[in-house]
Protein backbone atom coordinates (compact mmCIF):
# COMPACT_ATOMS: atom_id res chain seq x y z
CA UNK A 1 0.00 0.00 0.00
CA UNK A 2 2.66 2.65 0.98
CA UNK A 3 4.36 1.39 -2.77
CA UNK A 4 1.21 2.43 -4.14
CA UNK A 5 0.72 5.71 -2.59
CA UNK A 6 4.54 6.69 -3.17
CA UNK A 7 4.28 5.49 -7.08
CA UNK A 8 0.87 7.81 -7.19
CA UNK A 9 2.75 10.57 -5.51
CA UNK A 10 5.21 10.89 -7.82
CA UNK A 11 3.40 10.56 -10.66
CA UNK A 12 1.19 13.84 -9.95
CA UNK A 13 4.26 15.43 -8.72
CA UNK A 14 5.48 14.76 -12.00
CA UNK A 15 2.39 16.34 -14.30
CA UNK A 16 2.51 19.32 -11.87
CA UNK A 17 6.40 19.76 -13.09
CA UNK A 18 5.12 19.74 -17.01
CA UNK A 19 2.94 22.34 -16.90
CA UNK A 20 3.73 25.17 -18.82
CA UNK A 21 4.56 28.86 -17.27
CA UNK A 22 3.12 31.60 -18.98
CA UNK A 23 4.78 32.77 -21.46
CA UNK A 24 4.94 35.58 -24.30
CA UNK A 25 3.21 34.45 -27.80
CA UNK A 26 4.15 35.60 -30.94
CA UNK A 27 1.22 38.38 -31.00
CA UNK A 28 2.88 39.71 -27.95
CA UNK A 29 0.52 38.13 -25.19
CA UNK A 30 0.47 35.43 -22.65
CA UNK A 31 0.53 32.10 -23.88
CA UNK A 32 -0.91 29.66 -21.67
CA UNK A 33 -2.15 26.61 -21.54
CA UNK A 34 -6.12 26.11 -22.06
CA UNK A 35 -6.45 21.80 -21.62
CA UNK A 36 -5.59 20.57 -24.94
CA UNK A 37 -4.82 23.95 -26.75
CA UNK A 38 -2.68 27.25 -25.84
CA UNK A 39 -3.89 30.61 -26.13
CA UNK A 40 -2.41 33.72 -26.63
CA UNK A 41 -4.21 36.90 -24.80
CA UNK A 42 -3.65 40.62 -26.35
CA UNK A 43 -5.32 43.55 -25.28
CA UNK A 44 -5.19 46.85 -26.43
CA UNK A 45 -7.27 49.98 -25.44
CA UNK A 46 -11.04 47.56 -24.70
CA UNK A 47 -10.27 45.23 -27.26
CA UNK A 48 -9.85 41.22 -26.17
CA UNK A 49 -8.20 39.27 -28.87
CA UNK A 50 -6.99 35.71 -27.98
CA UNK A 51 -5.10 33.47 -30.54
CA UNK A 52 -5.59 29.75 -30.63
CA UNK A 53 -3.25 27.11 -30.93
CA UNK A 54 -2.28 23.65 -30.62
CA UNK A 55 -0.08 22.09 -27.80
CA UNK A 56 2.96 22.49 -30.58
CA UNK A 57 2.01 25.88 -30.84
CA UNK A 58 0.91 26.23 -34.54
CA UNK A 59 -2.13 28.47 -35.03
CA UNK A 60 -5.05 27.33 -35.58
CA UNK A 61 -8.60 28.70 -37.03
CA UNK A 62 -10.92 30.32 -34.66
CA UNK A 63 -13.52 29.33 -36.77
CA UNK A 64 -16.16 27.37 -34.32
CA UNK A 65 -14.42 28.17 -31.19
CA UNK A 66 -16.53 30.20 -28.58
CA UNK A 67 -14.84 32.30 -25.28
CA UNK A 68 -15.59 33.71 -22.45
CA UNK A 69 -13.10 36.38 -21.17
CA UNK A 70 -13.37 36.28 -17.46
CA UNK A 71 -11.39 39.27 -16.18
CA UNK A 72 -10.68 41.60 -12.84
CA UNK A 73 -10.81 45.23 -14.08
CA UNK A 74 -10.72 47.27 -11.17
CA UNK A 75 -11.36 45.18 -8.45
CA UNK A 76 -14.42 43.59 -9.91
CA UNK A 77 -15.44 40.62 -11.95
CA UNK A 78 -16.04 41.24 -15.70
CA UNK A 79 -17.33 38.86 -18.09
CA UNK A 80 -16.37 39.53 -21.91
CA UNK A 81 -17.82 37.33 -24.76
CA UNK A 82 -15.37 36.27 -27.39
CA UNK A 83 -16.72 35.58 -30.73
CA UNK A 84 -14.73 34.64 -33.95
CA UNK A 85 -13.27 37.97 -35.69
CA UNK A 86 -13.62 38.64 -39.20
CA UNK A 87 -10.02 37.40 -39.93
CA UNK A 88 -10.55 33.76 -38.47
CA UNK A 89 -7.91 33.60 -36.73
CA UNK A 90 -8.60 35.67 -33.25
CA UNK A 91 -11.46 35.39 -31.37
CA UNK A 92 -12.56 39.13 -30.27
CA UNK A 93 -14.50 41.39 -27.73
CA UNK A 94 -14.54 44.15 -25.81
CA UNK A 95 -14.10 44.89 -22.57
CA UNK A 96 -15.98 47.88 -20.89
CA UNK A 97 -12.95 50.13 -20.30
CA UNK A 98 -9.59 50.49 -21.67
CA UNK A 99 -7.39 47.40 -20.17
CA UNK A 100 -3.92 48.59 -18.82
CA UNK A 101 -2.87 44.49 -18.58
CA UNK A 102 -5.16 40.87 -18.68
CA UNK A 103 -5.84 39.14 -15.15
CA UNK A 104 -8.82 36.54 -15.38
CA UNK A 105 -9.08 33.31 -17.34
CA UNK A 106 -10.36 32.41 -20.13
CA UNK A 107 -12.85 29.74 -20.83
CA UNK A 108 -12.66 28.01 -24.15
CA UNK A 109 -14.94 26.02 -26.08
CA UNK A 110 -14.41 24.08 -28.95
CA UNK A 111 -16.13 22.70 -31.83
CA UNK A 112 -16.98 19.58 -30.55
CA UNK A 113 -18.33 21.47 -27.17
CA UNK A 114 -15.42 20.55 -24.86
CA UNK A 115 -14.53 23.37 -22.24
CA UNK A 116 -10.96 24.40 -20.87
CA UNK A 117 -9.66 27.36 -19.04
CA UNK A 118 -6.59 28.86 -19.26
CA UNK A 119 -5.50 31.79 -16.47
CA UNK A 120 -3.37 34.65 -17.61
CA UNK A 121 -2.13 37.39 -15.10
Amino acid sequence: MRTLFFTLSLSLLACTAFAHEPRKGPNGGDLVDAGAYHIEVVSKGTAVNVFVSDNLDRPLSSTGFKALAILVIDGKTQRVALETAADGKTLSGAAPVALKAIKGAIQLTDKEGKTATGRVN
